[in-house]
């Protein structure tokens, strides 16, 4: 028999035993298994690496207010790195990320609006309600009915909204 219906969690598959046969005895496809075992002790790697930048940073900005941007190169171009792994283990892609393709250099390009920007960070000012900004506290006083602002019955009877 070579050809079985296999139906798991509601999806039928038609499987061809000698198909199977073949991809288990493929020399490909186990090399491409050991890549992913290395992969993955290389993510786990990363991912700490990674970790510790998020941390050292925060400390940085937090004590200074500025970003050091070494970290935040070295954290965009691990992102990237990191992206290619994840690609090339959920089969995304045949490319092998490095050491057997470049290393990404910069981040993964150009600058985008979506990628963080060098400089300072404002730091936390005490909070201050601002005075061209309306607050609805000033607006409404008990006593004071004549507020141009607020809806009116009596002044708006032929009013729409």
């Amino acid at each position: 028999m070579t050809g079985l219906q296999v139906s798991s969690w509601g999806v039928t598959m038609k499987v061809n035993q000698e198909q199977i046969k073949a991809n288990m005895l493929s020399m490909t496809f186990w090399t491409r298994v050991l890549f992913m075992l290395i992969f993955v002790l290389v993510l786990w790697a990363l991912s700490l690496a990674l970790m510790v930048i998020c941390i050292v940073q925060t400390v940085i900005v937090l004590i200074t207010s500025e970003i050091n941007e070494q970290l935040q190169k070295l954290g965009a171009v691990a992102a990237v790195y990191l992206g290619q792994i994840v690609s090339f283990m959920v089969f995304a892609t045949e490319d092998k990320p490095f050491p057997f393709s470049p290393f990404p250099e910069n981040g993964g390009g150009g600058k985008s609006s979506d990628e963080p920007r060098s400089g300072t960070v404002a730091p936390a000012a005490a909070e201050t309600p601002k005075k061209d900004i309306p607050v609805l506290s000033d607006a409404v006083k008990e006593d004071d009915h004549d507020d141009d602002s607020f809806y009116d019955p009596e002044r708006d009877k032929g009013a729409t909204r």
